[in-house]
């Protein structure tokens, strides 16, 4: 039987341009569950993911998304992960808070010095601000090294992290 034991919660009092967890070890799993808004101007927004500080172009993605009627897939490389569209902005000098996004990213054997660190994802949104707005997809992810994940810095793609954001590490291990 697996055991799941809850590692740190970051619940931001002010905005914050990245959350990092580095009290990682003793676990064969990570989870990371979070529920999340940006300050940006856009509609939606991705969480992204840096491994140990490395901004290289070491990371490669994948992410499905539907909204509405529409479904589309994109995929490519960079300098982080960057897990799916599921977060939503904040508006204070238009509509005012259009909502938060959850989700829900898996990274899998991070300790393992013999493969490249995977990671899952899933989330979602409901945005406020228009009709037939909310969105859901899911992800997968690569990071092209061996090196055993120690720090784990999560970036908006854009803007930053508002006040009131919530991040929740997971260790998941047998029993």
């Amino acid at each position: 039987m697996a055991v799941i034991e809850a590692i740190e919660t970051l619940y931001l009092e002010a905005d914050a341009s990245s959350v990092s967890f580095s009290s990682i070890a003793g676990y064969e799993h990570l989870e990371l569950r979070f529920l999340v808004a940006t300050d940006d101007g856009y509609d939606w927004d991705q969480v992204t993911l840096r491994f140990n500080d490395d901004s290289g172009t070491n990371y490669t993605y994948r992410t499905m998304y539907s909204y509405y009627n529409v479904t589309s897939a994109y995929g490519s490389g960079g300098a982080e992960a960057r897990t799916l569209w599921n977060t939503s902005n904040y508006r204070p000098n238009s509509v005012g808070p259009t909502g938060q996004g959850g989700g829900v990213i898996t990274i899998l054997d991070y300790l393992d010095a013999n493969k490249n660190t995977s990671i899952c994802g899933v989330g979602g949104l409901n945005n406020k601000a228009g009709t037939n707005r909310g969105m859901q997809g899911m992800c997968t992810a690569v990071w092209d090294d061996t090196s055993a994940v120690t720090k784990i810095t999560l970036i908006p793609q854009y803007g930053d992290w508002i006040k009131s954001s919530t991040f929740t590490l997971y260790g998941i291990k047998s029993s």
